[in-house]
């Protein structure tokens, strides 16, 4: 049995982010996977975790508020906020 702990890094665009206008019901984001390949959640969100359909999530996948939660709730998690996509682009930008 492999008794690592699962560690799940997501980010959130907000603000003026153009995914958080685009889709704002999937501003949650799998960055980084510690200890794992994929994980379950939920596919419907109102549902009890584990219940209905369930769908396997990765890296770079984008996730609802709920799903987020359920992984938040099920494994250590953290939680980087992005607000607009020049950040990520900015030593680029410079001269």
């Amino acid at each position: 049995m492999n008794n690592k702990k699962i560690k799940i890094h997501l980010t959130r665009y907000v603000g003026n982010h153009p995914i958080a206008s685009i889709s704002p019901d999937r501003v949650y984001e799998i960055a980084e996977m510690e200890n794992a390949v994929v994980v379950n959640v939920n596919k419907h969100a109102k549902k009890e975790y584990g219940d209905g359909p369930q769908i396997s999530v990765s890296v770079g996948e984008r996730l609802s508020k709920q799903q987020a939660i359920q992984i938040a709730d099920t494994y250590e998690t953290t939680l980087i906020a992005i607000t607009s996509a020049e950040e990520n682009t900015s030593s680029v930008l410079h001269g």
